[in-house]
């Protein structure tokens, strides 16, 4: 850990970006984008740490909800219909791929999207499994998306370049037969064709296939997909099927872990301030009340300390059921909604109920020495004010072009989003106080692109130490929630 310095000395540059804060979050608050295939329009700033669900297809807008109950909806041992056949599949040499060409080996369908990065993440580790064990176990990614989107996703990640395993496309029967709410969704197959595993992919291990090989399917954990959606606007503890509005002007409260609601922080300033928070780890809340939505002091993983608190007790990296099950061990995650009159900082409130629940936590912003990636133009580039007066702003997993749009607005939103399990956090010092255009054709999850793209647009992104402020948290004792 860096040493405090005694007297601030934060760069000229980190601080004039700050003037610009108040006008260009009322121009983002304007502007809802959404994250679509291998794109996020989403303007930075707006509905802070909040990812809008993908732009799809009407006709696909229930990728994320699992069916009800019919007729022709499998479970665990059921025996798969006879005939099943699939004429579009991508890398696959015959017109027509047909399940029972696999009768005499396990199967293993995963269910996926590519507008699911955890789906996209899981391709290249099913490829491998599908390599290790041969002609043994067949694993086959089924998506309802059509061939051009999965091409589109494929071109866009490197990741994916040796993935070889057949895709099933257009496959909106199949999901009709295994209805589910979370992806990736994997459906074991037994020889004969009988469901004998409905899991995630967690459970998708090497070991657990060696394990069913012998006949022992008991490593795959059942996956629960009871899901109880939430509106964007509904308030989460004043709201009833019979008053739907109480006329509440001021609201605070906070639970604990609510089963079967997805974890989800949703901010909403039209009339009353808004804010609700549902099954979300400790460091969230804190993030959040903290950083407000500051374009330039964001305070991600790598711009908070963490003292005497426990491996895992602030937030955890597990996934799928290993995540759900930390979230059921006890106050790993919490709920909260302040309904507060716009007059009222709302950020204010959450920072003072926070020291009201917890009061063991001591929680403070203070000047650190730390390294930092920081942007900076390269002498004599000048860059010239915006040629447009019409904004715009699209950002992906390969590139930016943004037009009248302020530097500011690009650099948070590669900390929050692009860049946020860096080690360093990337800080501005171009002393850039004006919307520019700018067009990179750069893989924003990697450094290494970023600093190459940067250079041939008159920058440098430099690795070198910097005072920032630095949000510190601090656990004095355990902690004590309902006297327990």
């Amino acid at each position: 850990m860096g040493e405090v310095c005694p007297v601030p000395l934060v760069s000229k540059a980190l601080i004039s970006m700050k003037k610009l804060i108040f006008t260009c979050f009322l121009a983002y608050l304007c502007l809802y984008g959404s994250t679509s295939t291998a794109q996020v329009a989403e303007p930075p700033g707006a509905d802070f740490l909040h990812r809008s669900r993908p732009t799809v297809p009407h006709e696909l807008r229930d990728i994320h909800r699992g069916g009800e109950t019919r007729s022709d909806t499998l479970s665990i041992g059921d025996q798969i219909p006879s005939g099943i056949e699939f004429s579009d599949v991508l890398h696959y040499d015959l017109d027509k791929l047909r399940l029972k060409d696999y009768l005499g080996k396990y199967v293993i369908l995963e269910f996926w999207a590519p507008t699911c990065t955890a789906s996209i993440g899981s391709l290249p580790k099913m490829n491998d499994l599908a390599k290790k064990f041969g002609d043994q176990v067949a694993i086959l990614p089924v998506t309802v998306f059509d061939k051009e989107q999965i091409e589109e996703v494929f071109s866009a990640y490197s990741s994916l370049s040796d993935v070889e395993l057949p895709l099933v496309v257009n496959a909106h029967q199949m999901r009709s037969y295994f209805p589910h709410s979370r992806i990736p969704h994997f459906v074991v197959l037994d020889p004969m064709g009988k469901v004998v595993a409905i899991t995630g992919v967690e459970d998708i291990t090497a070991e657990n296939l060696n394990r069913l090989l012998t006949g022992d399917a008991s490593g795959f954990r059942v996956k629960e997909d009871k899901q109880i959606k939430l509106g964007r606007y509904d308030k989460l503890i004043s709201e009833s099927p019979q008053v739907k509005n109480k006329n509440i002007w001021f609201q605070s409260a906070f639970t604990g872990y609510i089963p079967d609601v997805g974890g989800s922080l949703i901010q909403d300033f039209n009339d009353l301030s808004h804010i609700r928070i549902v099954n979300m780890p400790l460091f969230k809340f804190y993030q959040l009340a903290y950083s407000e939505n500051d374009l330039v002091d964001y305070f991600g993983r790598n711009r908070i300390e963490t003292v005497g608190f426990g491996a895992e007790e602030l937030y955890t990296d597990k996934k799928g059921a290993d995540y759900k099950e930390w979230k059921e061990e006890g106050n790993h995650v919490f709920g909260y909604e302040l309904v507060a009159p716009p007059k009222l900082n709302p950020y204010q409130l959450l920072r003072e109920d926070l020291k009201r629940y917890f009061p063991d936590i001591t929680a403070e912003v203070v000047p650190k020495r730390r390294m930092v990636y920081a942007l900076v133009l390269q002498e004599d580039t000048k860059l010239p004010v915006a040629s447009q007066q019409e904004r715009s702003y699209q950002a992906d997993a390969m590139g930016l072009r943004m037009t009248n749009y302020p530097l500011q607005g690009f650099i948070y939103h590669l900390n929050s989003y692009f860049q946020q399990h860096s080690n360093y956090p990337i800080v501005n010092l171009t002393g850039i106080e004006f919307p520019i255009d700018l067009d990179l054709e750069a893989q924003l999850s990697s450094i290494a692109s970023l600093q190459q793209e940067f250079r041939e647009k008159g920058f440098e992104l430099i690795l070198r130490e910097e005072v920032i402020p630095v949000l510190m948290l601090h656990k004095n004792a355990d902690l004590n929630l309902l006297g327990q």
